[in-house]
């Protein structure tokens, strides 16, 4: 599979943020209580945050609807059965849905009053599965 860079990259509609630094990044773990697995890290290195054609992923951002610490942190406190090993990487906006990520970087569905359930791998294919 090409690197997250390469399959960002190749995304219809592509908007992105300032990039975020290694010292915000791990700022941003920190707040979170973990590490972002590799492939979270280097997409928010390289783009901050994205929004493309039906995708609008969390990142290590200044906009508080976007900044993957604020909204993992309120739906921390919104939803007990949001794990503390897993951060949101992307609210769907349908019906409560939102996308995780977990530290070893499998992606995880998970709906109001319901566990999370593995979706994906990696983010590179949640986000081929996307387009």
């Amino acid at each position: 599979m090409p690197t997250i860079e390469k399959i960002i990259e190749l995304l219809s509609c592509l908007r992105s943020l300032t990039p975020a630094c290694d010292k915000k990044i791990q700022d941003a773990e920190k707040s979170l209580g973990l590490r972002f697995a590799e492939d979270y890290r280097a997409y928010v290195r390289e783009y901050g945050a994205i929004s493309a054609r039906g995708i609008e992923l969390t990142g290590v951002v200044d906009s508080p609807r976007l900044n993957v610490v604020d909204v993992t942190l309120r739906e921390r406190r919104l939803n007990a059965a949001l794990p503390s090993d897993m951060y949101v990487i992307e609210n769907v906006a349908i019906d409560g849905i939102l996308m995780l990520q977990n530290t070893e970087g499998a992606i995880f569905e998970i709906r109001p009053g319901t566990p999370p359930e593995k979706r994906f791998d990696s983010l590179g294919s949640y986000l081929v599965s996307k387009e």
